[in-house]
């Protein structure tokens, strides 16, 4: 607390800012994975301040292929999920793992709970992340998982996962999204949330292969939004291994990523 504070008074210097911002934004564009750059005001203003060094966008072969040591164990905010998954499967439940990846979640966890009879597993994703996931599936021969491109398959399954995906998706909002579904999932797994008390914004994020913008909710806003949808909140943890910290910007930053579960009312 204490170094961060002084690291705060530090950048309020205006000369040393200055030379501090630039010295910053070029480790920034670099291999400086999982930090932020900036606020701003739309995803279109922050990919035009995104550094020339990689591309935008998470649509690659290169992410297609990271997070291969997850796929074998838990971390630690993944417990949170397996608490409530290992009490809501049964036979037949249909878990939708709303940019799931190649199915990380789904292998990862297979180690610490045991799907019943007629599970199945759902990963939406963008094209090239769901053609490796779906190659990963055929070697590792494994049926109870699939996966879509769109949001509107989720229509009818009974848990819905979101870690650490709903921040990137532009529009619609998720609450929007899910109030569009037919048949709403009901139940919401909604992890490594960033959730504060400010009003939303926008960040870039140095994301390892490419760079993308992402939102920062406010999270009374948030949580209201899912609740008018038709949830309660029945639960609610820090994930302190995901800190929100946006250099130069302390009314933006927050301690921690949040995750969520709610129940559906109906």
């Amino acid at each position: 607390m204490l170094a961060e504070t002084l690291q705060q008074r530090i950048e309020a210097i205006p000369v040393l800012r200055t030379l501090l911002e630039a010295l910053y934004k070029k480790r920034f564009s670099g291999n400086a994975w999982g930090t932020f750059h900036g606020v701003y005001q739309s995803f279109k203003e922050a990919n035009r301040a995104a550094p020339q060094t990689k591309p935008l966008g998470f649509n690659n072969a290169a992410y297609a292929l990271e997070f291969e040591d997850r796929l074998s164990r838990a971390l630690s905010f993944d417990y949170p999920v397996m608490f409530w998954l290992g009490r809501l499967i049964e036979p037949g439940t249909r878990v939708f793992d709303y940019g799931g990846h190649r199915g990380t979640n789904f292998y990862a966890y297979s180690r610490y709970l045991k799907y019943p009879d007629g599970f199945k597993w759902i990963v939406c994703d963008l094209p090239e992340i769901v053609k490796a996931g779906q190659e990963l599936a055929r070697r590792e021969n494994r049926s109870e998982i699939s996966f879509a491109t769109s949001f509107s398959e989720a229509s009818g399954v009974q848990i819905l996962l979101a870690a650490g995906s709903l921040q990137y998706i532009e529009a619609p909002s998720f609450a929007v999204s899910l109030a569009a579904l037919p048949v709403r999932p009901q139940h919401l797994l909604l992890n490594k949330l960033p959730l504060y008390e400010g009003n939303q914004i926008v960040t870039l994020q140095n994301g390892g292969p490419a760079f993308h913008p992402q939102y920062v909710f406010n999270r009374k806003d948030f949580i209201d939004s899912i609740c008018a949808a038709g949830y309660e909140l029945i639960d609610q943890w820090d994930v302190p291994s995901h800190p929100g910290r946006i250099p130069f910007h302390p009314e933006a930053s927050f301690r921690s990523h949040t995750g969520l579960y709610f129940r559906s009312r109906s």
